[in-house]
């Protein structure tokens, strides 16, 4: 464990607060309650950490989040009751072997996968709308390749993919807007505890400074979304959408350049 010093612990807490108050304005302004991927870019680039650390930080923040939500708002779940068990085996096993796939990849590799998953981001937020839902949804079974690639990037990067698996639900699978974000962010609830509980499995324990520092940075973010969460309205979803988007995709080029 980090011994304490105030010369060691100041700088890294103060550029952990700078980090957890811009992922909860910027989340909070997008309605992205759960799926908090800038944190792990903004651990790496501003508060220096490792991308397996900051991935392990990041997916306590998740985890802890999805499940707050989940519990807040039982609809998620009972919008999805006939299909949560497929949604929660297929995201199990993704998130399962995205870890054990993570825990083994390099870092090199891990900050281009990063960068490259920031750059699709940045330009899905841009150029992807929610359509209407469409009279006959594909059949449930499509549910489960979606809802295993959500929780292998979970697994993987603590991303949990509802950038992508909610327009999947709602685009290709034709499930209306409000439904595919629930069968998302079950996934991610379950993506990321499954991850975490792998990683533990085989002997990754979480140290105390990751802990510390991913009770801190949800703590941080959870306050701020609050703060910025009462002056939403879709026009600052907009603006904020257009700012961040390009900024991801710059971002994402510069984590790629990085890779030695």
């Amino acid at each position: 464990m980090m011994p304490f010093s105030f010369s060691l612990w100041f700088p890294l807490l103060l550029k952990g607060l700078i980090a957890g108050v811009i992922v909860g304005a910027v989340t909070a302004s997008i309605r992205s309650w759960v799926d908090r991927f800038f944190l792990v870019l903004l651990l790496v680039s501003l508060v220096g950490l490792p991308i397996q650390q900051a991935i392990t930080i990041n997916l306590i923040v998740v985890s802890v989040a999805a499940l707050m939500m989940v519990l807040r708002q039982t609809s998620v779940l009972t919008s999805v009751r006939e299909d949560w068990a497929m949604i929660v085996i297929a995201t199990g096993l993704g998130g399962a072997l995205g870890r054990l796939l993570g825990l083994n990849l390099s870092s090199s590799v891990l900050m281009a996968l990063l960068g490259a998953y920031a750059i699709l981001v940045g330009i899905r937020l841009l150029f992807v709308r929610p359509v209407p839902e469409r009279e006959t949804p594909a059949h449930p079974v499509w549910l489960a390749p979606v809802a295993f690639a959500g929780g292998a990037l979970t697994g993987l990067l603590s991303a949990g993919g509802k950038p992508f698996t909610v327009p999947v639900y709602n685009w290709a699978l034709g499930h209306h807007p409000k439904r595919a974000y629930a069968l998302g962010s079950l996934g991610v609830v379950t993506g990321a505890w499954i991850a975490l509980m792998t990683q533990i499995a085989v002997g990754e324990f979480i140290k105390p400074l990751e802990l510390t520092l991913g009770v801190y940075e949800f703590i941080v973010i959870s306050l701020t979304a609050l703060v910025v969460g009462r002056y939403w309205s879709p026009k600052v979803n907009r603006w904020v959408s257009l700012i961040v988007a390009p900024l991801l995709v710059l971002v994402g080029i510069r984590f790629l350049m990085m890779v030695r």
